[in-house]
């Protein structure tokens, strides 16, 4: 009798094991790019989540050209009312992490949701263990929630290969509703690897998708690493995007001569203006992590070509002093250089009410 009853106990547990593993398992999964792809600024690119078109090819440097295919600022905006939303995602370099930059801010991923007063939280991050097949879960705090809006930041110095959004079975998964019209219209930085998200621990820490929360509005990000120099034909691919704005932070790919700022600035925004004639344009300083280093040389050249480019009459133009983008205590950087995620809450807060006022006009 003894034996029949541990038999039919252990059947019993095997029995349960196996359905908890089945219901573990009871996942639907979509493509992620069947959702709203927000942070890219043109339909037609040869990846789902690539951020420059073929036709820009030609008017950026190879480097640059490069780094379009890794993801920083492109997120993936979905509804569900599921507790938990599981997440499968493949990455196109094996190399997941830089010495100064962990493999959660370069390849991982973050799930950002709304909140009851509007806001956006953080959920959590997915953090890769490998080039291919990595997966993580995500448990909403309080349980399900119908029409819960959520927004996944894809990896930020990594491609994303492949990206899989699955809920239970009985969970709806849609795309959500458009965002108001007045806030469709795309912030649109270019820039360096400070503004692709070096050295951000996680890709929604970046501070152009801070702003984005911030501003509550979509933020195109086209940072490229050592390749944001401003040369003149980057502002024919620019022009082609629909912005609220344009943010231009490049000084640090670029040089000190003042003559090169004169040049490159009133060419970018000649060139922007043929087509959006209208767009505010705002151009932002060097940040030192001393403050007593400022304004640099370049600042000034840069600010000078802005100046000289307003007494030609040309409006809607701003220039950010470098001073007090990260703060002075000198947390605000990893390396003298790249920001630490203090220094990219600090940027986004500092650059949050200039770009409110450039684009004041065009929110009712």
């Amino acid at each position: 009798m003894m034996v029949s009853y541990r038999i039919a106990m252990t059947l019993l547990a095997v029995f349960a094991l196996h359905l908890g593993r089945a219901s573990a398992e009871d996942v639907r999964w979509r493509d992620a790019a069947s959702f709203e792809i927000e942070g890219r600024g043109w339909a037609k690119t040869a990846g789902p989540y690539d951020r420059l078109p073929d036709s820009a090819r030609s008017k950026v440097n190879s480097t640059a050209w490069n780094l379009s295919k890794e993801t920083s600022g492109v997120c993936i905006r979905f509804a569900t009312d599921a507790a938990v939303v599981s997440v499968r995602w493949s990455v196109t370099s094996g190399s997941l992490a830089m010495p100064h930059m962990p493999a959660t801010g370069v390849s991982g991923v973050d799930l950002y949701a709304r909140s009851a007063d509007g806001s956006w939280r953080f959920v959590g991050n997915g953090r890769p263990h490998k080039q291919d097949g990595n997966l993580d879960k995500f448990e909403f705090p309080g349980g399900g929630q119908p029409g819960r809006e959520c927004l996944l930041y894809l990896p930020a110095y990594n491609g994303t290969k492949s990206l899989e959004i699955g809920v239970p079975a009985s969970a709806h998964l849609e795309v959500p509703k458009p965002r108001p019209e007045a806030l469709r219209k795309p912030i649109v930085v270019y820039g360096t690897s400070i503004v692709q998200g070096g050295c951000a621990s996680r890709p929604g820490m970046v501070w152009t998708a801070i702003l984005g929360r911030m501003l509550d509005r979509p933020v195109i990000n086209l940072g490229f690493s050592g390749s944001g120099s401003m040369e003149p034909p980057i502002g024919e691919p620019l022009a082609e995007i629909d912005a609220a704005a344009y943010v231009i932070d490049c000084i640090w790919n670029m040089s000190e001569d003042p003559n090169v700022y004169k040049d490159h600035v009133s060419k970018l925004v000649h060139t922007i203006r043929k087509t959006r004639p209208d767009a505010p344009i705002i151009f932002v300083g060097q940040s030192l992590m001393r403050p007593a280093a400022h304004p640099t040389k370049s600042t000034i050249g840069q600010e000078a070509a802005v100046l000289s480019l307003q007494k030609e009459g040309v409006k809607g133009l701003f220039a950010v002093p470098g001073k007090d983008l990260i703060g002075d205590d000198g947390e605000g950087t990893v390396d003298g250089v790249h920001l630490t995620d203090v220094g990219m809450l600090r940027q986004a807060r500092a650059l949050l009410p200039v770009v409110k006022e450039a684009v004041s006009g065009l929110v009712e």
